[in-house]
């Protein structure tokens, strides 16, 4: 995914729980490619307590990274590593 970029970015709260367990991205790709992200992994992680927690609204994008307002942000590749593939 070299030289790919975002295209668009959607944070889905639907089920999560009150502990902020169950966050899910789905992020778009320029390249047409579609993946979700589990934010599970990073509830721990002192930045992510607040985004999961629903306390940063919804996340943007420069087209290289998700970022949310209290700084957190995670990189494309970061997301591939985390990522579920929509086929």
């Amino acid at each position: 995914m070299v030289n790919t970029r975002i295209k668009s970015i959607f944070q889905d709260d639907a089920f999560c729980d009150e502990y902020g367990r169950d966050m899910w991205l789905g992020v778009d790709f320029d390249n047409g490619t579609k993946i979700f992200v589990s934010l599970d992994t990073k509830i721990n992680e002192p930045l992510f307590v607040d985004v999961v927690m629903g306390r940063c609204g919804v996340p943007s994008t420069d087209g290289k990274c998700a970022y949310w307002k209290n700084g957190a942000s995670l990189s494309i590749h970061e997301m591939m590593l985390m990522r579920i593939e929509d086929d």
